[in-house]
């Protein structure tokens, strides 16, 4: 019987060289991604081998730099009613998931490491957005969970657009970079990230490019698609309130929002149809 137990309710949110190296039944490793380090450390090997399949986009073993956070994945006595081991996970110490489920222990890995990357990267600043290039350029659609994101990215997708992201808009200065997600519309089925990645890179990798519209567009039952531009103080804001280092480091993320609510433009709108706003946008945007 499966046992998962939601310990911590909380979801928080590769390029440098290390060696995953085995001491007794511990298994260990040092991963990084845009300028955050962490551990991994896991009594089961093959556990430990799914969840570095579940590494964020960008990631590669590390060495030298002090880890941000060790995740250990812990193994557990059997307790009625299992059937069977189960596991805890913990973030520095902090339990963040105990199951007897490998995929609810990625899953939940994978949410905390990517936040943890997106609150802490020392240079970049990850807004809650799914982003597509389109002409050279960056569609930013702002929003959290429940927003309908992801739907539109894969409407924009479908008609003609370049995949980036649908968990995060990566900023560089006002340039986007791509940050995949494992459920990318065009990724073959039962890879892992890393296969993938090597797969497209560098021919078919999508490049950093300039952000050129940002959309707050909710998903609304019925709606009909009518945008208006947002004043450059009013969008700045709203980018701020998706930024996920907003109160970790306020001044970066207002600078970096800045630069880019000064070189594009900011619609505004509650739309219905995810495909029909596809069109609207992709036939308009130049």
């Amino acid at each position: 019987m499966e046992d998962t137990r939601l310990i911590n309710g909380e979801t928080e949110a590769r390029r440098v060289d290390t060696r995953s190296t085995h001491e007794g039944r511990l298994t260990r490793g040092r991963f990084g991604a845009f300028g955050v380090t962490w551990d991994i450390e896991s009594e089961d090997a093959p556990l430990y081998r799914t969840l570095v399949d579940r590494l964020p986009p960008g990631a590669a073993p590390c060495a030298g730099k002090a880890p941000e956070r060790g995740y250990v994945l812990r193994a557990m006595s059997p307790t009625l009613p299992e059937s069977g081991p189960s596991y805890l996970l913990l973030a520095d110490g902090r339990p963040l998931l105990r199951s007897s489920e490998a995929v609810d222990l990625a899953d939940t890995f994978e949410e905390s490491v990517k936040w943890l990357v997106a609150e802490r990267s020392p240079r970049r600043v990850f807004l809650r957005a799914g982003v597509v290039g389109w002409r050279d350029r960056a569609i930013v659609i702002a929003g959290g969970p429940g927003t309908g994101k992801r739907t539109l990215v894969r409407a924009l997708v479908a008609r003609g657009a370049t995949y980036f992201s649908d968990d995060y808009a990566v900023l560089d200065g006002n340039n986007v970079e791509p940050f995949p997600s494992r459920h990318h519309p065009g990724r073959p089925p039962g890879h892992g990230l890393t296969p993938w990645l090597d797969e497209l890179a560098p021919a078919r990798a999508p490049r950093a490019v300039p952000v050129g519209v940002v959309l707050f567009a909710p998903y609304q039952a019925g709606a009909v698609f009518k945008p208006k531009l947002v004043a450059r103080g009013k969008a700045l804001l709203e980018m701020f309130k998706h930024a996920v280092a907003a109160q970790r480091n306020p001044v970066q993320v207002l600078r970096t929002l800045d630069t880019v609510s000064r070189r594009c433009n900011s619609l505004e709108g509650v739309r219905g149809d995810a495909r029909a706003v596809a069109t609207y946008l992709l036939d308009r945007l130049v």
